[in-house]
């Protein structure tokens, strides 16, 4: 007579699951911390009009975006962080020290262009990734098209601060 149990096959598949999760959710969740509290840096800090109204609009969208991720995760076993990496608190402690001016305004640019390259990789991956589940696969492509407009902002502002 068959059973219910899983199999080794489905146990090791529900493994790889979990675990693509939470590699996920790690790395979304502390990235999201980090472009919070550089956003709410920059709004403070920043001298130029654009780089202002920019941050500010990280802080929002980010904001929306960590909250929607805690959503998501819920009952899947991951636990979505509550602090940043200590490579984001590094750079966040730069900007702290860092002098408000137009070299503050090229930095904070030219870390929200490595940060969203590294965050629009991230979420094409998991957009894709057929171990995730759904919700988080569904999380990430929704989560996208303000990645790329994130990154191609950022690209605009940081070549109009350059020249």
């Amino acid at each position: 007579m068959a059973q219910d149990t899983p199999t080794s096959a489905q146990s090791a598949t529900s493994a790889q699951s979990t675990a693509a999760a939470k590699e996920f959710v790690e790395h979304a969740g502390t990235s999201g911390l980090a472009e919070v509290e550089m956003g709410e840096l920059g709004a403070k800090k920043a001298t130029n009009g654009q780089v202002k109204a920019f941050a500010k609009r990280i802080v929002a969208d980010h904001t929306k975006a960590n909250q929607e991720l805690v959503t998501v995760s819920k009952g899947k076993g991951v636990q979505v962080p509550s602090s940043r990496t200590s490579t984001h608190k590094a750079t966040i402690e730069k900007f702290q020290q860092q002098e408000a001016g137009k070299e503050f305004d090229r930095d904070y640019m030219q870390q929200m262009i490595e940060d969203h390259k590294a965050d629009v990789e991230l979420f094409e991956t998991a957009a894709d990734d057929e171990k995730l589940d759904l919700d988080l696969r569904s999380f990430a492509k929704r989560a996208l098209p303000t990645l790329r407009d994130h990154l191609k902002q950022a690209q605009t502002i940081q070549s109009k601060l350059a020249g």
